[in-house]
């Protein structure tokens, strides 16, 4: 479907024909990041929980964009693997038994994290010196707005808003760890090798 796409752009002179494998992989990666939300959403209907599912997934891509973290090694894996991630989000947002002291701890702890790991490559997608730099700074400012904001959602009784902010911040957290962890295993393999 993506050829098509790409083919009918190409044809129509909106797209040179060099650029073929470029716009075919940002309609594939597109239309999966669409695939990804919209099971999401479907997941947090199901759950009747669509405002949580809606706040997580826009915590959570802006913050995985720039602090990277664990990969699966496929995109169809990639899939599988989102739909238990977003129940047990979204079931912990209903569970936990979010009070003061939990929300202020697992932000602390959030916070420890993610300026501590982040931004954590993939063998995929490296980064180079400039880019670390970069997606360190922007990952750092980006989790204190949302800390911000999860606070400011929490001291105005808007519950369920601050806990899914703070739960996606925590999933990235723990994605954070699992890639760090997936990195030094690959390391030890190669030096084996």
């Amino acid at each position: 479907m993506t050829k098509k796409i790409v083919d009918s752009l190409i044809a129509n002179g909106t797209v040179p024909s060099e650029d073929r494998e470029l716009y075919e992989y940002g309609i594939r990666q597109g239309s999966l990041m669409v695939i990804n939300v919209v099971t999401s959403i479907l997941i947090g209907m199901f759950l009747g929980m669509i405002l949580q599912s809606i706040v997580f997934i826009l915590t959570y891509i802006p913050m995985r964009t720039y602090a990277g973290g664990y990969h699966a090694s496929t995109q169809l894996r990639c899939y599988l693997l989102s739909i238990p991630f977003m129940l047990i989000a979204l079931l912990g947002i209903r569970i936990i038994p979010w009070n003061g002291y939990i929300c202020l701890g697992t932000l602390f702890l959030i916070v420890l994290v993610i300026y501590r790991l982040a931004p954590v490559e993939n063998a995929n997608r490296p980064f180079s010196k400039m880019e670390f730099k970069i997606f360190k700074k922007r990952t750092r400012i980006i989790t204190s707005v949302f800390c911000f904001v999860a606070l400011l959602f929490w001291v105005t009784e808007m519950k369920q808003i601050a806990a899914s902010i703070i739960m996606a911040l925590l999933m990235i957290s723990i994605m954070l760890i699992l890639g760090l962890l997936k990195n030094n295993k690959t390391i030890f393999i190669e030096a084996e090798v």
